[in-house]
């Protein structure tokens, strides 16, 4: 006969097991119904898309005449632009449900401190993404726009720009800002590893910032020190905000190992 924890073992990987389809099964329902109910809000989606295109249009009455709208080159391509909106909405709608099902799968795996601090990691990598995402919409995208709308009118183009060009030109830009976001964990995380730690990171400050405006120079779609300068700032800060998370870190770190040595 085969020892009990040989009998336990295929039961506790079948629940597991089970316990992750259902939480597949429900997320992928909620992805579904979120999809579809973005999708009956067509026309709202579609006016935030274009809400920083119209924005900048309004700025060059001189092409109003010539230029209304964006282009669509192919029978679906507003449709298809439309299932992409859809879909990222309707992610966006069933995320609740997504991480709920999520939290409920792996929490009873961790131990307490450990999911105070997953819940504080993803807590704050939320906040920084949504952070970055809305740094982008409203800054970043409608100055990049201005610029390359003054640049082919420099050269006597009109722009002619279809919808899936400005819709990948506008995702990627909000996605490459909601990762930039994510700087201080990033520090926080070189730190927790032994790769950095807060003094080396507050010492580099004045390369760091020489760093940024490297960056922000070529991140940036417009030469003028004002444009570079509306990208750098945030970055600048998100990077104090990461030694700050960094000097918590090790503190949190002590704390435990106090908390270990001497229960």
């Amino acid at each position: 006969m085969p020892p009990k924890e040989n009998l336990n073992r295929p039961q506790y990987l079948t629940d597991h097991l089970t316990d992750l389809r259902k939480a597949l099964v429900h997320s992928l329902i909620a992805v579904v119904l979120g999809l579809c109910a973005a999708f009956l809000e067509s026309e709202f989606l579609f006016g935030a898309l274009l809400r920083p295109f119209k924005s900048v249009l309004e700025k060059f009455p001189a092409i109003g005449s010539q230029v209304h709208s964006l282009q669509t080159l192919t029978p679906a391509e507003a449709f298809m632009v439309n299932m992409k909106l859809a879909a990222i909405a309707g992610i966006l709608l069933a995320s609740p449900i997504i991480l709920r099902e999520l939290w409920f799968f792996v929490s009873p795996a961790l131990k307490p401190n450990e999911k105070n601090a997953v819940l504080m990691v993803f807590s704050l990598g939320l906040f920084f993404f949504l952070g970055g995402i809305a740094f982008g919409y409203f800054f970043i995208v409608p100055i990049s726009l201005e610029f390359l709308m003054r640049y082919n009118l420099y050269f006597n183009f009109v722009p002619q720009w279809t919808l899936q060009g400005y819709y990948g030109f506008v995702v990627n830009f909000l996605l490459i800002f909601g990762c930039v976001f994510e700087l201080p964990l990033v520090l926080a995380a070189l730190v927790s590893v032994g790769v950095a730690t807060p003094a080396f990171l507050a010492q580099k400050r004045k390369h760091a910032i020489l760093g940024i405006f490297i960056l922000a120079a070529l991140i940036s779609p417009s030469a003028d020190p004002i444009s570079q300068t509306i990208v750098a700032v945030p970055l600048i800060i998100l990077y104090e905000i990461g030694i700050w998370l960094s000097y918590l870190t090790v503190l949190r770190k002590k704390n435990q190992e106090t908390t270990t040595k001497h229960p």
